[in-house]
């Protein structure tokens, strides 16, 4: 054999041999890095989370199974989008009503006043969250009258289809949240 074939040969190992280390230190690194995120995890309950201890309107209301609380919009295989946790009278319906008892007392507020609660398993709404931001979605107070004028309101609809999933209802989590501009409420969410 040539020294210039023993050279390659030998060339050809070390340089296996760089790209395995490296591929097993890549993957160590990997390893180390990424399976122990959930144990670093500060967060330990998830977004939509109401935490009943400090939500408003919680006396006398109850929950069915706190360890299976699903989002409004969750229905399960073979189910229908009927299946959802809804307003009886539909989107169109909650509009109707919340514009019907709605009055602007000359307010000037614009931005987002959002009212986060659960519906239980027998369709009642209860533990209330409320979130006010300006359009940009920084957070704002809006005139306390205007909130709870829509506060009040927003309790006030107590017609709810409970989300229905695998054979049960279900306790969810709901929001309604409501553009407003000027004093006027220019759109309902969801």
């Amino acid at each position: 054999m040539s020294k210039i074939n023993i050279k390659k040969i030998i060339l050809g190992i070390v340089l296996g041999f760089t790209i395995i280390m490296f591929g097993l230190y890549g993957y160590a690194h990997y390893k180390k890095n990424t399976l122990d995120v959930a144990s670093k995890n500060q967060f330990t309950k998830r977004v939509a989370y109401i935490d009943l201890k400090t939500a408003q309107l919680t006396k006398g209301f109850s929950i069915c199974d706190s360890s299976y609380i699903v989002d409004y919009y969750n229905y399960a295989k073979g189910y229908t989008e009927n299946s959802i946790t809804r307003y009886i009278d539909g989107k169109n319906g909650l509009r109707k009503e919340v514009l019907s008892q709605y009055q602007n007392r000359n307010y000037t507020d614009s931005g987002y006043l959002n009212f986060r609660f659960l519906v239980n398993c027998k369709g009642e709404a209860g533990a209330y969250v409320i979130h006010e931001n300006d359009l940009d979605l920084n957070p704002k107070q809006f005139d306390p009258e205007l909130l709870q004028q829509l506060f009040e309101i927003t309790t006030s609809l107590k017609q709810w289809h409970p989300n229905y999933m695998r054979g049960a209802n279900r306790d969810s989590y709901m929001y309604i949240s409501y553009r407003i501009e000027n004093g006027e409420i220019i759109e309902i969410l969801p």
